[in-house]
C-alpha cells in the first residue's frame, strides 16, 4: 500500500532520534473534539487543514491499530482517563454514533516544530462509547471501527416505484415493475 508522506515527513521519520505525537479529531453532534498526547495547545496540518488540537497528556490511550491487505474490518479504541467532568456531560448528551473520527501521526523535528502534513493512521465512525466512574478516576473509551463496516450493513431499500420515489419524485423507471411479477415470458419457444 503506498504512502502519501511529504519529504518533511519522510527526513523525520528516518532520523536517529524520532519524536512522535498522536492526535485524535472526534466529530460530536455539538462539535469536534481535537486532542493530542502532550500539553498545551499544538497546532497540526490534518487532513489537509490546519487544525488546533488540546494535549491530553498521558490521559489519553490508544490500541493497537491493524492492517491488513485485505479487506478487513478492524476499529481502534480509544482511551481517555481523568478528564473534566464537562467533556463527560458532552460525551453523555452529544450524538456520536455513526459520526466520523481520526487518529493522526505526526512528528516533531528537533527544534520541537511539528513536521508538515501529520500522517492520518486511521479513518472511521464512532461506535460504542463506555465511561468507567471509579471512587478517583473517569476512564472513557471510544471505539472507532472501519468504514467497510458500513458494506455488512443491509441497505433497506427495493426495486420498486414506491422506493424509487423517496430519491426522485419524478422518474417513472420503476413504474410497471408491480406488473411484470405476473406476466409470462415465453423464452425460446416459437410464438405465432
Amino acid at each position: 500500500m503506498s504512502r502519501s508522506i511529504t519529504s518533511a515527513f519522510n527526513t523525520a521519520i528516518t532520523n536517529a532520534v524520532v519524536q512522535p505525537i498522536v492526535g485524535i479529531e472526534l466529530e460530536f453532534s455539538d462539535g469536534t473534539l481535537r486532542m493530542w498526547n502532550g500539553y498545551g495547545s499544538l497546532t497540526m496540518t490534518a487532513g489537509g487543514s490546519s487544525k488546533v488540537f488540546t494535549g491530553a497528556g498521558d490521559m489519553l490511550g490508544l490500541s493497537e491499530i491493524e492492517e491488513s491487505d485485505t479487506l478487513s474490518m478492524s476499529g481502534v479504541t480509544l482511551t481517555l482517563a481523568g478528564i473534566k467532568s464537562s467533556l463527560i456531560s458532552t460525551a453523555l448528551g452529544a450524538n456520536y454514533t455513526n459520526r466520523k473520527g481520526a487518529v493522526y501521526l505526526g512528528l516533531f523535528d528537533t527544534s520541537k516544530n511539528v513536521v508538515a502534513d501529520v500522517y492520518t493512521l486511521f479513518k472511521g465512525n464512532m461506535d460504542v462509547l463506555n465511561i468507567s466512574e471509579g471512587s478517583e478516576t473517569t476512564v472513557v473509551q471510544l471505539k472507532l471501527e472501519s468504514r467497510l463496516v458500513t458494506f455488512e450493513k443491509a441497505s433497506n431499500r427495493m426495486y420498486t416505484f414506491e422506493d424509487q420515489k423517496i430519491d426522485f419524485p419524478n422518474d417513472l423507471g420503476f413504474e410497471f415493475i408491480p406488473d411484470l411479477q405476473d406476466k409470462e415470458i415465453i423464452w425460446g419457444k416459437k410464438t405465432n
